[in-house]
């Protein structure tokens, strides 16, 4: 998908996911929605399906959609059902264009790497190798 916002494609038939289709933005922040899963309850696409009224876009919770997620904030949804063929598209986006932080930083860079030098060479033990 060629667009910078952060916004998935989402395509399901018979409640289950089959195709998605997400921007750089969401690959790069690991905003994953499993194939085959089956249509998040609570969620405006399986209210849809299940023959409820789509009025505009609404508001769900990411960690809904997404696997693992671990970064909050509330995604905008969108949501049409094809009831002749059992489909249903799904538009998934950050109103604020921005994907949220993680919660949970992982190390600090420097911990990661090599120490610092201090100028002291360390001399090989008594013991040679053969």
């Amino acid at each position: 998908m060629l667009i910078s916002a952060p916004c998935a494609f989402v395509l399901s038939e018979q409640g289950k996911v089959r195709y998605v289709s997400r921007s750089k933005v969401f690959r790069e922040a690991l905003a994953w929605i499993s194939p085959q899963a089956s249509l998040p309850p609570g969620s405006m696409s399986a209210n849809v399906r299940a023959g409820g009224q789509c009025e505009g876009a609404g508001e769900v919770a990411a960690d809904l959609w997404f696997n693992d997620w671990d970064r909050g904030g509330v995604l905008r949804e969108e949501a049409r059902h094809l009831g002749k063929w059992d489909q249903t598209l799904m538009l998934l986006w950050f109103e604020d264009e921005e994907v949220p932080p993680p919660k949970h930083e992982g190390r600090k860079e420097e911990n990661l790497g090599l120490e610092e030098l201090d100028g002291i060479l360390p001399w090989p033990g008594k013991r040679r190798r053969r």
